[in-house]
């Protein structure tokens, strides 16, 4: 019964968000406040750099903006819930394009074949796991970007681990990952589909009132320099151009500012 309820959520969200093509003005709101909130803390991220005709989308375990110009997400925002890594469903490479993006606009298969980059999760299948219609939708190539190998399966990947621990520890984790494109960047596939220049993840524990951010130069990283990424969430949102809680007080925005403070993070130092 658990499972045909999420199944029909996910085909109300489909039916409301299929096609939500917008234009946003600077710092206003997006669907995602009004159709999946669960996946943001103190609002839905907000970009000065929203394109014409983007197109955000609500999953069962995530939401997404979506960037027609790179055919890839500008961010995945995700609530990392002690049900959403400890369920049944293992991992089933079951990619494919997102039929709710038009065909004019989206990243297919074929774009990712001898290309020489992973297809690289924002919202990693660890976190899905509560039955296989939510582990499938992790696979969806909105949820993906091309990623240099050794970073997917890397420094990436320890981090997608941690953020997994902390929620087993107890902690009550909001995660945001995305993109940045600088000018030049390089393209896959027939459909040019964006290689980032950078990736990033911001992640709050709400429990505490703390927050931390990381920043990667898209590149071959040693897993053991993880720490030397992080950064305050100030700093992303000012490479980025996006307001990560745009519903926080003038008070809590001192998390935001804070320098990252690694002791905080256990088995981050």
């Amino acid at each position: 019964m658990i499972e045909l309820n999420t199944h029909i959520m996910l085909k109300i969200f489909r039916i409301l968000l299929l096609s939500v093509i917008i234009a946003t003005p600077a710092w206003s709101t997006n669907p995602v406040d009004k159709i999946c909130p669960q996946h943001v803390l103190k609002g839905a991220p907000i970009s000065k750099n929203i394109k014409k005709n983007d197109q955000y989308l609500c999953r069962a375990n995530y939401a997404v903006h979506y960037r027609y110009d790179t055919r890839t997400a500008e961010w995945v925002a995700e609530h990392v819930t002690l049900e959403s890594v400890t369920g049944k469903s293992k991992r089933r490479d079951d990619f494919r394009a997102d039929p709710e993006i038009p065909a004019q606009h989206r990243a297919e298969l074929n774009d990712y074949v001898g290309a020489g980059y992973d297809r690289g999760h924002l919202a990693p299948a660890g976190n899905n796991t509560q039955n296989d219609a939510v582990m499938s939708e992790s696979f969806l190539l909105t949820n993906m970007i091309p990623q240099v190998p050794n970073h997917n399966r890397g420094i990436w990947k320890q981090l997608e681990t941690l953020v997994r621990d902390w929620v087993l520890a107890g902690m009550d984790i909001y995660v945001v990952s995305g993109t940045i494109y600088d000018k030049g960047h390089k393209t896959i596939g027939p459909n040019q589909v964006g290689v980032p220049t950078h990736i990033w993840k911001v992640i709050v524990d709400r429990k505490a009132g703390k927050a931390i951010a990381f920043m990667f130069p898209h590149t071959a990283l040693p897993v053991q320099d993880l720490p030397k990424y992080a950064v305050s969430v100030e700093t992303v949102e000012k490479m980025t151009g996006i307001n990560f809680m745009p519903k926080l007080t003038g008070a809590q925005q001192r998390m935001e500012k804070a320098a990252p403070n690694l002791s905080l993070w256990p088995k981050l130092q």
